[in-house]
């Protein structure tokens, strides 16, 4: 069974995606209905942590560590992927 979810941490933060639910990447759609919200979000308002690889969202970053160092936590690829996609990426912030 292929795992669905990518799950990774921030310094505060834990974010999971799951690409059951997302609509380019359920749908192998390389222009879905979202424009892939997410990683627009990230290049934006983030520091570029999401990338686009085979129609779905994933890290741009391969280092969990340098992944901490650099995501600023600003929350914008879940609001975005719920504003314009299907809601697939879920945040849950450690105090």
């Amino acid at each position: 069974m292929c795992d669905t979810r990518t799950v990774f941490d921030t310094r505060k933060t834990t974010i999971t995606i799951d690409t059951s639910r997302c609509l380019p990447a359920k749908d192998g759609n390389s222009n879905p209905r979202c424009g892939f919200a997410c990683v627009k979000a990230c290049r934006l308002y983030g520091r570029s942590v999401l990338r686009i690889e085979n129609n779905r969202p994933v890290l741009a970053i391969a280092d969990p560590e340098e992944v901490k160092r650099l995501d600023n936590e600003c929350l914008a690829c879940e609001y975005h992927c719920e504003l314009r996609g299907t809601g697939c990426i879920s945040i849950e912030v450690h105090w």
